[in-house]
């Protein structure tokens, strides 16, 4: 998955406000956030994790995803706050961070779920390293905690659910949840009495809202036109659900052309369909081994190899490395004590 550069920028802020200049974060990193400028600009979930892992070292404080949900400016998001802001109801405002999701990344993150009593925004975590990942949880839930606060000032949600044990600071997620926190679960979700969905937001504003509807319309229709052709295999290659992701004449179906078509267009970029699909299969590789919680073998047979062996050799090719030199290592990083803010 692509998310945005928004975050990016979210997260220096974030840095700084912390006391960690953006100039130590920035050469510690090896990014140069002029190529991150753009708000359509995109990076991987595996590079973005990097980050993480970078700022929760730099920050020592392990509990910095869910301070960042409470330090950074909405603004940083663009569109995707106002959106929210002038919603008619906590319905509309979920209903339009699922139709505008290409603002902060290729596909969501989150899906809704409407229960006869109780309504959830569940998160899809996916793999990475066990830090990252509750970084990534951390940072959403907050968000999600927030928008049902803000819609519904009163609301309170009934279960806001993580999917990994108790972290050493568990006590800020009961200071961030008011102790509706628990760990352990199925999922990674905020669930909240359904009747909430329908009440009336006091700070709507239905002009200024078609105003923000309109160009975020226009936004998400020039995302998906400035893509190129190598990014829009690589984006379809990732997404990971088209079985048949591997073969030219199918991957080109899906995408509206021919195959004759799409390998002119990727020659005219530069490159070859054999090269964006070797890049994007390694990405996807290296996601799915960095996990370290399932043996390689599963990475091999989610990857649709019969034999592990066939998976290493593959790997070696699309990485220039083996699936175990890829894997972090076990050990846990050791908590540091939590700041105040």
């Amino acid at each position: 998955m692509a998310i945005s550069a928004l975050f990016v920028h979210a997260l220096v802020e974030a840095l700084e406000r912390s006391g960690v200049p953006r100039e130590h974060f920035l050469q510690a990193a090896a990014v140069d956030l002029a190529k991150l400028e753009s708000a359509d600009a995109r990076l991987s979930l595996t590079a973005f994790d990097g980050l993480l892992d970078l700022a929760l070292s730099l920050s020592q404080d392990d509990a910095f995803g869910l301070r960042m949900g409470e330090m950074v400016n909405a603004g940083n998001y663009n569109l995707t706050p106002h959106l929210v802001a002038h919603a008619s109801s906590l319905r509309d405002a979920i209903e339009s961070l699922q139709r505008f999701h290409r603002l902060l990344s290729d596909r969501p993150f989150w899906r809704f779920v409407e229960a006869e009593r109780t309504a959830s925004l569940i998160f899809d975590a996916g793999p990475g390293s066990s830090p990252a990942r509750r970084f990534r949880c951390e940072l959403t839930m907050s968000g999600f905690h927030k928008l049902l606060t803000y819609i519904a000032p009163r609301a309170r949600p009934q279960l806001v659910a993580f999917d990994y044990p108790a972290p050493p600071y568990a006590a800020e997620y009961t200071r961030v949840f008011v102790g509706t926190e628990r760990f352990d679960q199925a999922h990674t979700s905020v669930v909240f009495d359904r009747t909430l969905l329908d009440a009336v937001q006091k700070n709507r504003d239905p002009d200024l809202r078609a105003a923000i509807v309109s160009r975020a319309e226009r936004r998400v229709s020039e995302i998906a036109q400035d893509a190129g052709y190598a990014e829009r295999v690589r984006r379809h290659v990732l997404d990971g659900t088209a079985p048949d992701r591997r073969d030219m004449a199918s991957v080109a179906r899906a995408l509206g052309l021919s195959a004759r078509t799409l390998r002119r267009r990727l020659d005219e970029e530069g490159t070859s369909f054999r090269k964006v699909l070797d890049g994007a299969l390694g990405t996807l590789a290296k996601r799915l081994v960095a996990g370290g919680d399932q043996p390689i073998e599963a990475a091999a047979y989610a990857m649709g190899f019969a034999h592990p062996s066939a998976f290493h050799r593959a790997f070696k090719r699309w990485t220039g490395a083996t699936p175990g030199a890829s894997r972090p290592p076990p050990a846990r990083r050791k908590s540091a004590p939590a700041k105040r803010t």
